[in-house]
């Protein structure tokens, strides 16, 4: 039996989850597939932030596992909706974090 294939998908510091895919980790890169992941988190994120210039800071990863006993959750539905939520709070905290930076030569620390 062959062996199923998979990439490892993660956003900026977020969660890292499994992607089945049988192919090689370019044609992953440039599939509908994650072509569809990348849509469905960035779209969330810019309903939330309509303004914010996020693309650095949550940029998708992909990577190969370097171990057979390495176990991420699969990307299925529901945890494509914590992935989402999950960059969601990374964007805020960033953003955040960048107004704060801003501030601070403003005030009286």
């Amino acid at each position: 039996m062959k062996d199923s294939k998979f990439y490892i998908v993660s956003f900026g510091d977020s969660d890292k989850y499994s992607v089945p895919f049988d192919g090689s980790k370019e044609e992953f890169e440039h599939s509908s597939e994650f072509k569809h992941i990348k849509d469905a988190v960035f779209d969330y994120v810019k309903s939330k932030f309509p303004a914010a210039k996020f693309d650095e800071l949550i940029a998708p990863k992909v990577e190969v596992p370097t171990e057979k006993d390495e176990v991420y959750s699969v990307l299925n539905e529901d945890n494509l909706g914590k992935l989402k939520h999950d960059v969601e709070r990374q964007v805020e905290v960033k953003m955040q974090n960048k107004k704060l930076d801003s501030d601070a030569p403003y005030s009286n620390i």
